[in-house]
C-alpha cells in the first residue's frame, strides 16, 4: 500500500463579486483567491481493493463539527477519481483539520483539491478531467488543486493564474466561536444588483492592492445581517497597528486582515486573542 502525506491549504477570497446568475440557479462570481500556509494535513493510503471490505474510508480529526464520513468533499472526489484507477483500488484517508469548516476558508475544498492533485499525479489523469472532477465536487475545488493565487470567474471553472502576487503576505484570520454558515444558504439570500466585472489587465496585476481597495465582498452584507458579530471582527482587525485591508472571506464567517509586516500581524493576533478569548484567531502567510 502506498502512502502520501499532503497539505490542503486555506483559501482566502481577497474579494468576491457576484456578477450574474445562470438559468439553472448557479451564481456567477469573480474573485481573487489566494492560499495560506495554514493547512489541513491528509494522510492518503492507496492499495488494491479487498472485496471483503468497503472500497474507501475517510476519517476526520480535530474538526469543530461532526462530518458525515460517507458524504463529504473527500469521498466525492475519491469516488470520481476511482473511475480512472488502473486497478480495483481501496483508498484510506485521514484528515487532520486545522482550517475551520463552514467559514469561507475552503476547508473542505482544500481537502478535495489535495486528493485530486495527489491521485491525479499518481494515476497520470489528464488535467482537463481533473478540473471536471473538481468542479463537480465544489466551486472552489478547481482553484484548490494547485493552491496558487488565481483570478476565478464563472461558477469556479474559469481560472486565470496570477503571475506574481504583488501584495503584503502577512495575514491574520479571525472567526467568531461556534458560528457557521453554509455557502448555499448565503447565496440563496443574495438579492442585490449584480456587480460589474472588473477590467483585468497586466496593470491590474502589477498593483493588486489598488485593485483590492476598489473591490469588496458582495456577500458580506448578507452575512452581517445573519451574524452581526462579523462587523466587530472586521473593526477589531482594522483597529490594529499595521492593518492594510480587512474584510470577510468567501461566504463567511471568517474574516482576514492584511498587515504590513510579520511583527504587526503577530501583535494583532495577541491583542485580539486577549480581548476576545472566545474567537478563533490565527496569523499566517500567503503562498506566493
Amino acid at each position: 500500500m502506498k502512502s502520501f502525506c499532503v497539505k490542503g491549504h486555506a483559501k482566502i477570497n481577497l474579494f468576491l463579486h457576484v456578477v450574474g446568475k445562470e438559468e439553472i440557479g448557479y451564481h456567477l462570481i469573480e474573485g481573487l483567491f489566494v492560499f495560506a500556509n495554514l493547512s489541513n494535513f491528509l494522510e492518503i493510503k492507496v492499495g488494491e481493493k479487498d472485496f471483503r471490505y468497503d472500497n474507501s474510508i475517510v476519517e476526520f480529526v480535530n474538526s469543530e463539527l461532526r462530518i458525515n464520513n460517507r458524504y463529504n468533499t473527500v469521498m466525492r472526489a475519491v469516488n470520481l477519481l476511482l473511475r480512472y484507477a488502473p486497478v480495483r483500488t481501496k483508498i484510506i484517508v485521514k484528515v487532520v483539520k486545522n482550517i475551520p469548516i463552514a467559514a469561507g476558508l475552503g476547508s473542505g475544498s482544500s481537502d478535495a483539491g489535495a486528493i485530486i492533485r495527489t491521485l491525479g499525479k499518481l494515476w497520470k489523469i489528464d488535467r482537463s478531467i481533473l478540473n471536471e472532477i473538481a468542479l463537480s465536487v465544489g466551486a472552489d475545488v478547481p482553484a484548490s488543486i494547485d493552491s496558487k493565487p488565481v483570478l476565478v470567474r464563472g461558477i469556479g471553472e474559469e481560472l486565470c493564474p496570477i503571475k506574481k502576487l504583488s501584495l503584503p503576505t502577512n495575514i491574520v484570520l479571525v472567526k467568531p466561536k461556534k458560528k457557521f454558515l453554509s455557502t448555499p444558504e448565503v447565496f440563496s439570500k443574495y438579492k442585490g444588483d449584480f456587480s460589474k466585472p472588473i477590467e483585468w489587465s497586466d496593470d491590474a496585476e502589477k498593483d493588486l492592492l489598488k485593485l483590492l481597495k476598489e473591490t469588496k465582498n458582495d456577500l458580506q452584507e448578507i452575512v452581517v445581517s445573519l451574524i452581526p458579530e462579523i462587523e466587530d471582527v472586521i473593526l477589531a482587525l482594522e483597529s490594529q497597528k499595521g492593518s492594510i485591508l480587512s474584510r470577510m472571506s468567501g461566504s463567511g464567517v471568517a474574516c482576514f486582515g492584511m498587515f504590513d509586516n510579520e511583527e504587526n500581524a503577530k501583535a494583532a493576533t495577541a491583542n485580539i486573542r486577549e480581548k476576545q478569548p472566545e474567537w478563533w484567531v490565527c496569523d499566517t502567510q500567503l503562498i506566493t
